[in-house]
């Protein structure tokens, strides 16, 4: 288990007063898990996961590793303790002038030539890149550097793997397969995954857990489906928003669009939804049940954490009394009612 508890790392910027990059921070990661952490630029998610292999030197607070602190060790115990903790970062890293083979095989020194050999050539095959053990990394692809980088290091067989940023520089269709070797890696070696990024599209695909940061503090955190379906902060609103179909209102009204102008006694709302809610036929029957029009504007369902969530932004036509029934019936169906605009007398 990872545990950090009052985590603080400031920095000078060369005025009077410290940039608190990490102010106060306390967590803990299970063993087995994918932890998120995702924050804006400059939230301090960088340095707070560098201060987890002490890249980073806390000023003060613990962090602990199954229980040994971290920042009690002394040097030579410290690089020990380093070797189990793999990290890839988001521009690889990786030394060009030195092969696929040779870059997987630089943290193996002391072992003999033919236990390298194997032990490069089983990662490689781990990460899907056998073939380009003898390439240069000027020949590869950015997902292929970034599975060397994978490979490398994971070549001292680690029991924690961080990613900061590791997926920032690929397109989607790359960093997709990018999730998912770690995801397989996760279940195939229990590595313990720690994720750094800006992008929540990343922290739903692969995580089950999650830290929201924002000006070196966390802001918000809990497993990714609650984060995702009822986010609390606004920051946490406005990273949800990213990835939804739904977010697409707000420019639609800013563009004052023909599909968001409402006739009088019109109401427009976004319903959310989660769990088996999203099968059911909410709109038809509260169409017919109270006697209103309903006119889907923007619809969207996706799955967080093996969950569906859904929502869809509609115009509700009818009395008044007819419509505030219909958001009583999804309030007591637990679907988040948020009007956006109210064209009713």
């Amino acid at each position: 288990m990872i545990e950090l508890e009052n985590v603080v790392k400031n920095f000078n910027s060369g005025k009077k007063d410290s940039v608190h990059a990490v102010n106060d921070v306390s967590l803990k990661i299970n063993d087995g898990d994918i932890y998120g952490i995702i924050g804006f630029s400059g939230a301090g998610k960088s340095t707070l996961v560098r201060c987890i292999n002490l890249l980073e030197r806390p000023d003060s607070g613990s962090v602990k590793i199954d229980g040994v602190e971290m920042t009690k060790l002394k040097p030579r115990e410290l690089y020990k303790a380093r070797t189990k903790i793999g990290m890839i970062f988001q521009q690889f890293n990786l030394m060009p002038s030195r092969t696929v083979f040779q870059n997987v095989a630089y943290p193996l020194k002391g072992m003999s030539k033919d236990e390298i050999k194997k032990r490069v050539r089983e990662l490689l095959s781990l990460v899907e890149i056998s073939d380009k053990e003898n390439f240069y990394p000027s020949e590869l692809s950015g997902g292929q550097k970034q599975r060397v980088a994978i490979a490398r290091a994971l070549a001292n067989d680690p029991t924690i793997l961080l990613c900061d940023e590791a997926t920032s520089a690929l397109d989607p269709q790359t960093t997709g397969s990018i999730l998912l070797l770690l995801k397989d890696l996760n279940k195939k070696l229990g590595l313990t995954i720690v994720v750094i990024t800006h992008e929540m599209e990343v922290v739903k695909n692969i995580c089950r857990h999650a830290a929201v940061m924002d000006a070196g503090k966390i802001i918000e955190s809990g497993d990714v489906f609650t984060i995702f379906s009822t986010p609390q902060h606004q920051v946490t609103k406005n990273f949800v928003r990213t990835t939804s179909n739904l977010s697409k209102i707000e420019t639609l009204i800013r563009d004052d669009s023909p599909m968001v102008k409402l006739k009088p006694g019109e109401l427009m709302a976004r319903l959310v939804y989660v769990h088996a809610e999203v099968s059911e036929p909410l709109i038809s029957y509260a169409s017919r049940a109270f006697d209103i029009e309903i006119n889907i504007i923007l619809a969207d369902v996706e799955i967080v954490a093996g969950v569906m969530v859904g929502g869809t932004v509609v115009i509700f036509n009818g009395s008044s009394e007819r419509i505030n029934k219909a958001i009583e019936y999804y309030r007591s169906k637990n679907i988040r009612v948020e009007v956006i605009k109210d064209a009713r007398a």
